[in-house]
Parts: C-alpha cells; sequence; structure tokens
C-alpha cells in the first residue's frame, strides 16, 4: 500500500508513517518523559489536556498507523517512561502518576508488538515497575478513558507473563508478594461492587482474568504458573515475521533484534512490506 485516504484526503503511506513516529515524540514531550516534572510537583491541567487532546486524536488513525505509533513509542521512550513513573508521588503528583499508567495502558499485547515485549522481557529494565503499577490500582487511581481498569489489568496481566518473576521480591511473580494480595483483595470487592456491572465487558473481562490468575500463582509452587505460561506464550513466537509464512525462524533482524525470519528471502519481503518504517535500533 503505497498511498491511502484517510478523513477525505490522500496521504503517501511512508510519509504518514514518518509523521506517526514524530508524533510518537510529541506524547513523550507533553507527558514530560523527556523534561520530567520536578519532585512533587504535577501536571498542571493544560498540560494533562494536551496528552489527553493527543491521545484522543490517535484513536481515529488508521489501525496500521496506530500499531506503528505504539511500536515507536515504545522502541524510543519505554525506559523515559519507567524512569518517570519511579520517581512520581502516589500523593502529590496523582494526575502525572494516572496519566503514565493510562499510556503504559494503551500499549499492544506483547505478543503483537515486539519493542514491548523486549523490553519487559528485558533483565533489568522493567524491574520495579509491575509493583508500582499493582499498588498505584490498589490504592486508587484515576481511570482515563480510552483507558479503563480493564487495561490496567491488562499491563498487569502482561508485567506478570512477560517480565521475569524474580524482579518480585518472593521471585513467584514479577509483582512483589505483599502488593499482589493486596490487589486480589481490591479485584474481589470491585467485582462484586453494583458499578461493576457498568462497565464494559471487556473491562470486566480483563478484572476478572486478572483476579482468576492471582490465585494460582500464590498457589502453585514457586514460579511455576508465570515461567510455564511465559514458556508456552514465547513458543508461538518461533515462526517467520513474513505474511503466511509458518516456517521456523532461525535470523533475527540485525537491527531492531524483534522479529524473526526462515531466511533472507522472506526477510527481504517483510522489509518491502512494511518493516523498514517499524525498525528501530533498540535503546534497551
Amino acid at each position: 500500500m503505497s498511498s491511502f485516504t484517510f478523513m477525505g484526503s490522500q496521504y503517501n503511506t511512508n510519509d504518514f508513517l514518518k509523521d506517526v513516529v514524530n508524533m510518537s515524540k510529541l506524547l513523550a514531550t507533553n507527558a514530560r518523559l523527556i523534561n520530567p516534572l520536578p519532585e512533587n510537583v504535577d501536571l498542571s491541567e493544560a498540560e494533562e489536556k494536551e496528552v489527553q487532546d493527543q491521545i484522543r486524536a490517535m484513536m481515529i488513525l488508521p489501525p496500521f498507523a496506530l500499531t506503528d505509533f505504539w511500536s515507536a513509542f515504545a522502541a524510543h521512550h519505554l525506559p523515559q517512561l519507567c524512569t518517570c513513573l519511579r520517581a512520581l508521588s502516589h500523593d502529590t503528583q496523582p494526575q502525572a502518576l494516572a496519566t503514565l499508567i493510562q499510556i503504559f495502558s494503551l500499549l499492544p499485547d506483547p505478543k503483537e508488538e515486539p519493542y514491548f515485549r523486549r523490553f519487559l522481557c528485558h533483565p533489568t529494565e522493567p524491574k520495579g515497575i509491575p509493583t508500582l503499577i499493582a499498588a498505584a490500582f490498589y490504592r486508587g487511581v484515576a481511570w482515563k478513558r480510552p483507558s479503563g481498569p480493564g487495561n490496567i489489568c491488562s499491563l498487569l496481566i502482561h508485567c506478570l507473563l512477560w517480565a521475569n518473576a524474580s524482579l518480585g521480591d518472593d521471585r513467584k511473580a514479577s509483582i512483589d508478594a505483599e502488593v499482589r494480595r493486596a490487589l486480589a483483595t481490591k479485584l474481589g470487592i470491585l467485582i462484586e461492587e453494583d458499578r461493576f456491572q457498568l462497565l464494559d465487558q471487556l473491562q470486566r473481562v480483563e478484572i476478572e482474568r486478572l483476579h482468576g490468575m492471582l490465585r494460582p500463582i500464590e498457589a502453585m509452587p514457586g514460579d511455576t504458573y508465570v515461567t510455564s505460561t511465559h514458556q508456552y506464550l514465547a513458543g508461538q513466537l518461533v515462526y517467520c515475521a513474513n505474511k503466511n509464512c509458518h516456517a521456523e525462524a532461525e535470523m533475527t533482524c540485525s537491527r531492531c533484534k524483534t522479529v524473526r525470519y526462515c531466511g533472507k528471502k522472506h526477510q527481504a519481503l517483510h522489509w518491502k512490506s512494511g518493516h523498514k518504517l517499524r525498525c528501530f535500533p533498540p535503546t534497551f
């Protein structure tokens, strides 16, 4: 696809996707990832509005462009996002905390988004983040659309299944034990509340899914549950990235190191079909 029509206008695909990469940097700037907030200073109403306006504008992008937006954001700005999250105070910077968790929760499933997956699987980069997000959830964090409690629960599920269990204090999961227990209690209470039925079905499903996942983590020995599930998911990613190829992949893209191929022929085809616009040198 060399061009497409969007909102009545014709666009060159390559030029549009380059603009999408610039949009990811703009979101990082607006969310104060590049110029972090001072200690105990929260996002202003104007700054928060700027972020929310951009997020709402992004959600009407064509699906392929939205996918590329989040790839660019994950490839370039996830370490900054996590550094800023670690520095925020739940008590004095609730707006910024909620906004960064919102952005994090809008990332696609790491099974489909290779830079997000690479980040979560890194041995040290996500350290402390799953526990921080889980603690913010049970303590009470604002739910900002188009995200919501179900999106945050999905993010925590991704953290549990892709991040190394050794990042947690008891090595059973990447979320610390005490925080897991508090999170399970919070989810149980939320599910029993009348307002739970007012949530969208997908939000309810993800809340119930996380609640159900926490029980076997506690019941099974060591990190058995999360490790076995991670191995199952990772085992589904051994195939060639080229469309309609089901061969096992032995080659990895030497530049981004996030996609695999059965051979050079399919690597070249995948490059021409769009990977060249989504191939970024890893920052982590």
